[in-house]
């Protein structure tokens, strides 16, 4: 039995190291982009054509705000290319703002606020809810009321 125990190890090791990893890397999705700047944001979220789903977060090991990453992350597979779901790091660790200009306009003051932005304007909002259904109704709600895509000049 020992022989099993010792065998395990390395795994184990190798598990531990990889979990360390993503907690270090910030737990980033695959299917959530990050923004990196107030123009990233313009581009991604402002004059975006469908409607985006931001997640205001401090970087720097903000538990509460992890805990979010998987809701949003499931959310953007269902919905595809039809939302958009980003993540912007509105605050460094302690406290240092890194867009006093957005966390000024979208009013940001708890960790993480999530704001749906439709043709730029803000049409709901959320403060440490981590409840995907709430989440999925006012994406359903959005996209019913968007204007069917242009197919052509005619």
């Amino acid at each position: 039995m020992p022989q099993e125990n010792e065998s395990l190890r390395p795994r184990i090791g190798l598990a531990a190291v990889l979990l360390a990893a993503l907690v270090v890397a910030g737990c980033q999705s695959l299917y959530v982009t990050q923004i990196t700047d107030e123009r990233d944001f313009r581009a991604k979220v402002t004059l975006s054509d469908k409607p985006v789903l931001v997640d205001f977060y401090k970087a720097g090991g903000c538990p509460t705000c992890e805990l979010l990453m998987p809701v949003l992350d499931k959310l953007a597979q269902e919905y595809g290319e039809r939302v958009g779901f980003t993540r912007f790091a509105i605050m460094h660790p302690y406290f240092v703002p890194t867009s006093e200009t957005l966390q000024n306009q979208y009013h940001i003051s708890l960790f993480p606020t999530v704001v749906l932005v439709v043709h730029g304007e803000e049409k709901g909002r959320w403060s440490l809810d981590y409840n995907s259904d709430d989440y999925r109704k006012a994406l359903d709600a959005a996209l019913a009321k968007a204007p069917p895509k242009r197919l052509g000049a005619g």
